[in-house]
């Protein structure tokens, strides 16, 4: 089989310019000419643009694909076994994408359109949910956490909700300029802290005496809300426990 690149192109289903793209890349190039001097395709070449098309079909990018066709021992049982992985590990952060999705748009079908700075909070919190876990677990039992970390759709969307409120409340406090030990501001943690699903004596019980907004906490909100929301917490807790003469 000896064709030029234009019936190689009808033969194998491409065009002409992905061709001319192989060759220029050193993909696939024609290793003989014709009588007319033109480049032509031998079996060979069908049999490696095939190979590419599979390869492409699984993920892999012309580059390696170009770095392995040229290992003189390269092993397509290996390339399946490391596309594999690399597939999975795709499809699980689409899987888990997909998902922070959907509970992004149960919130916005609730509270209708979120601003674009509220939309990316809300979106990290619950991108960040396992950093959240920790930063909890710094100061909670493993079962009061447990209790507060949503296991469920339902419990996701009433985690969402506090999130979306808690978020939306704490910039509003900082753009109109309330302190963190306001009364307002006090007022809504105090009705924040009785959505969760918790007894206030899980909540009150400190492993750790509170401290400065952690580096996790830093990480998850904007600098001026995570040293606002610190603050917040701090005299909230140390309140609670002033009442409680402690």
């Amino acid at each position: 089989m000896e064709l030029t690149v234009g019936k190689f192109a009808s033969a194998v289903n491409t065009t002409i310019r992905t061709l001319r793209y192989y060759e220029k890349i050193g993909l696939l190039v024609p290793g003989k000419k014709n009588d007319a001097n033109q480049k032509i395709y031998a079996r060979d070449d069908l049999k490696k643009f095939y190979n590419i098309q599979l390869l492409k079909s699984m993920g892999w990018p012309l580059i390696e694909i170009k770095q392995m066709l040229e290992e003189t021992t390269y092993s397509f049982g290996e390339m399946v076994e490391m596309q594999e992985a690399v597939l999975l590990d795709k499809r699980n952060t689409i899987n888990e994408s997909l998902k922070m999705i959907a509970r992004i748009k149960k919130v916005m079908n609730e509270t209708g359109d979120l601003s674009n700075e509220d939309l990316m909070l809300l979106m990290n919190t619950i991108r960040l949910e396992e950093d959240q876990r920790m930063i909890l677990q710094q100061y909670f039992s493993a079962t009061t956490v447990d209790r507060i970390m949503p296991q469920n759709k339902r419990q996701q969307l009433a985690f969402d909700r506090l999130n979306k409120r808690l978020l939306s409340f704490f910039q509003a406090s900082i753009h109109s300029g309330l302190r963190p030990d306001s009364q307002e501001v006090q007022r809504e943690l105090e009705e924040l802290f009785a959505l969760i699903p918790v007894s206030r004596n899980e909540l009150f019980h400190l492993d750790r005496p509170l401290d400065k907004p952690s580096e996790i906490l830093k990480a998850l909100l904007p600098d001026d809300m995570a040293e606002f929301f610190g603050e917040a917490i701090q005299v909230f807790y140390n309140n609670q426990f002033e009442g409680r003469g402690e």
